[in-house]
């Protein structure tokens, strides 16, 4: 039976043997810096005016992507400076296994896995595997005994008889475990216990089996993720971009990868992880930023009222009401009647009679069928408009032409003749002026002719206009059925002042791409975080834009705050929008909080049960009980708060999210601890587009995705957070995002929501 403890006596041979080889692959790392160093003409290691002169050229492009191949190379292995690895795994493959260069089969071979492979130079010895290589597998999934992983070659199969986890930190070794399943049970639990910005940089080393399992799930096939509040579900995709990186490396580029985000501060979060993983210029974007790219100078205007805030301030009646009108909006069968419409709008747009240009037939009304839904067909709808007129246009052009010959010859015949009838006198020139102005009047006009009649045949044919189009849909849906007709009254109201609602994007975009094409850039593998906020329709359009499968949506049915806008359950994802099937995928541990905080999460949400949500599991890591605070009125509500903050950041917590109910709610609370002395307090908004650390004062809207050591719930009270699944949903969210502690504070009765939350109340101005 394996040991399970951790070694911090430098005597003992194991931790000599351990130290002797860190100072090995040390200076193997600073030996490879020096030569990148050398190699790009770095001084004193400033590398900021490395440029390569672009002029366009071939040469020039494939020696800008060498650079910054190599500048990336340099930063890690500077960063491995710091601490090139942080595991060992002695593994002998069995003796017909596939021969992999650096794992003799039938012979004991130490792998020591880092986050960046170490490549000893000319020799290209592995010094150290990269935590995204097939080998390293052993580390997340294996255990010791016979174990296996998948290689290039095929499956290697073999002994491992040694798992030691390495604590290095600025090049010293600290500690190290010879792990079982205790060992590491012990190894994470001291992970998570570290405050957030310590903890981001440790996600690689604590890496579970069922997260390694999404992360090296088959790049090219759809993932759906259901992974509870505080499973890494974030982290965890972003990983799985890098190992998806490494994995194609040689047929994929970051740009090629997408990342979809609810909001601009979720992305400034998710940013501080990328770099460390050593994965830039990957696309990263709202949905409304991506339908800005695709649509161009289509795009609309979008309505800026938050849907959430609308939300919080709505009746039960009202958001059942707007519930209606977003499921309709998002619902997968509006593909089908999107398309549909086209279809049908594609000839009842056409005129309905011949082109004529006075008695002349420029084109017959057989003529602009067979050109629109036959010979152009190829061509979105609006651009074959275009193609029409082209035609019309050169048809124009011959019959102007001749007009213009014709006025011609006809002004010459009467001057000439005007010339022989009477002598010049100032009347034969007078009635020459009038002439020649008649003849010049008329060229006129037949030139004008060819600018304006191409514009008044256009004017023929239906609108062609995104939103007028789509207000146009959805009337022709409320005619044929009666419950479209709350939909086609909030489109109508906001198309007729040319704006329209985030929820209408996706059908939008299908609209736009049956009507003018989309401006579509080259995506091999889409990633969209909270996904259970997504319509499917919005999942369905994105499928038929990029043309592929490759598609990991995370996410947790119980953070639905967006009611039916959203996805109810996951099979909704399951048929008619992925042509492979879908892989749905439970992380059910939460690592995010203590066990004392995720268990009184649980309770909240466990009053309103969702479907398709398990059994979730928090790791036994240990902290405070959640504290209640009931105060009388504001003035202690105000000190309770600053008490909660003042005495967090006694014990050296950082991050701590401040959480009220609406924008204006924040607002008051920031300036009522700034004016208490808390100048420190950050006002975050909806649309900010940075996340710091420190003291951050909220609305509920924002908060959802990010992580604190500390949360405190300002306004805890039963009017605030009614005892309904929207607001059992809500609170839940704001309950999972501490690392470290929970309080929350309430001025009069509590939230039902805590009624069996199992947390520590106080009558605060008795425990001041």
């Amino acid at each position: 039976m394996e040991t399970n403890q951790g070694t911090k006596n430098r005597t003992d041979q194991p931790w000599v043997e351990e130290e002797e080889h860190l100072a090995q692959t040390l200076d193997v790392v600073a030996s490879e810096k020096q030569k990148l160093e050398d190699r790009l003409g770095i001084v004193d290691g400033n590398d900021r005016f490395i440029n390569v002169l672009d002029d366009s050229s071939s040469d020039a492009v494939v020696q800008q992507f060498l650079i910054r191949s190599q500048l990336r190379q340099l930063h890690q292995l500077r960063l491995s400076q710091r601490q090139p690895y942080f595991a060992r795994l002695d593994f002998t493959p069995d003796q017909d296994a596939p021969k992999v260069d650096w794992l003799p089969p039938g012979k004991c071979s130490q792998v020591y896995v880092g986050r960046w492979g170490v490549i000893q130079t000319p020799e290209y010895r592995v010094c150290v595997a990269d935590w995204r290589s097939p080998v390293a597998n052993l580390y997340y999934s294996g255990q010791i005994g016979r174990v296996s992983y998948d290689a290039p070659d095929g499956s290697v199969q073999g002994e491992l008889s040694l798992k030691r986890m390495l604590t290095v930190e600025e090049g010293r070794l600290t500690d190290m475990q010879d792990t079982g399943l205790a060992g590491q049970e012990k190894y994470l639990t001291d992970a998570l216990s570290q405050l957030t910005s310590s903890r981001l940089k440790e996600v690689v080393t604590t890496i579970q089996a069922e997260q390694n399992a999404v992360i090296r799930h088959d790049p090219m096939l759809p993932l759906c993720v259901q992974g509870v509040a505080g499973s890494g579900k974030t982290t965890i995709a972003l990983h799985r971009i890098a190992w998806i990186l490494y994995r194609l490396q040689k047929t994929l580029s970051p740009q090629q990868l997408l990342i979809l985000a609810p909001n601009p501060l979720f992305l400034s979060y998710i940013s501080r992880v990328l770099p460390d993983l050593g994965v830039d210029e990957v696309r990263q974007t709202t949905f409304e930023g991506l339908c800005g790219l695709l649509l161009g100078k289509h795009m609309p205007k979008m309505d800026q009222s938050p849907q959430l805030r609308q939300r919080l301030n709505m009746t039960k009646p009202q958001r059942d009401e707007l519930d209606h009108v977003l499921h309709r909006k998002g619902a997968l069968s509006l593909s089908g009647d999107l398309q549909a419409f086209l279809q049908y709008w594609e000839e009842a747009c056409l005129p309905k009679e011949d082109i004529l240009l006075g008695s002349t037939v420029l084109m017959t009304r057989d003529e602009i069928r067979r050109y629109c839904l036959t010979d152009f067909r190829h061509f979105p709808l609006a651009v074959r408009v275009q193609e029409l007129l082209k035609v019309v246009k050169r048809r124009l052009k011959t019959v102007t032409e001749k007009a213009h010959d014709a006025i011609l010859s006809a002004a010459e015949k009467r001057i000439e003749q005007l010339l022989h009838a009477m002598p010049d006198s100032p009347e034969r020139r007078q009635k020459a002026r009038v002439l020649l102005d008649s003849r010049d009047q008329r060229l006129k006009e037949l030139s004008e002719l060819g600018k304006t009649f191409p514009k008044q045949v256009e004017k023929r044919f239906g609108s062609m206009k995104l939103l007028e189009v789509y207000q146009l849909f959805w009337k022709r849906m409320a005619e044929a059925d009666e419950a479209c007709q709350p939909v086609y009254e909030t489109v109508q109201r906001l198309s007729t002042k040319g704006r329209a609602a985030r929820e209408d994007l996706p059908a939008l975009l299908a609209l736009a791409k049956g009507l003018y094409g989309l401006n579509t850039p080259d995506v091999r593998h889409v990633i969209i975080d909270e996904a259970q906020d997504v319509p499917p329709m919005l999942v369905k359009i994105l499928r038929d834009i990029f043309g592929h499968d490759a598609f990991t949506l995370v996410g947790d049915l119980c953070q639905g705050i967006c009611g039916d806008g959203g996805i109810r359950q996951w099979s909704d994802l399951s048929e008619g929008i992925f042509r492979k099937p879908v892989n749905v995928v439970a992380l059910s541990t939460a690592y995010r909080s203590t066990a004392e905080i995720t268990e009184a999460a649980l309770s909240v949400i466990a009053r309103h049960p969702v479907v398709g949500v398990g059994h979730t599991q928090p790791v036994l890591r240990h902290g405070d009980k959640p504290v209640l605070m009931q105060c009388q009125n504001q003035t202690q509500q105000v000190s309770a708060v600053l008490a909660a903050i003042r005495g967090w950041q006694s014990e050296g917590f950082r991050g701590i999210g401040v959480v009220a109910k609406d924008p204006k709610s924040a607002k008051k609370l920031h300036k009522a601890l700034a004016d208490a002395g808390l100048s420190e307090a950050r006002l975050v908004s909806e649309g900010d587009e940075s996340f710091e650390s420190g003291v951050q004062v909220m609305d509920a809207g924002v908060v959802k995705g990010l992580e604190f050591d500390c949360t405190l719930i300002a306004d805890a009270d039963a009017e605030t957070y009614p005892d309904q699944r929207f607001y059992a949903k809500l609170f839940y969210v704001l309950c999972t995002r501490p690392l470290h502690r929970l309080a929350l504070c309430c001025i009069g009765q509590p939230t039902a929501h805590l009624e069996h939350a199992g947390i520590l109340r106080q009558e605060y101005g008795q425990h001041t």
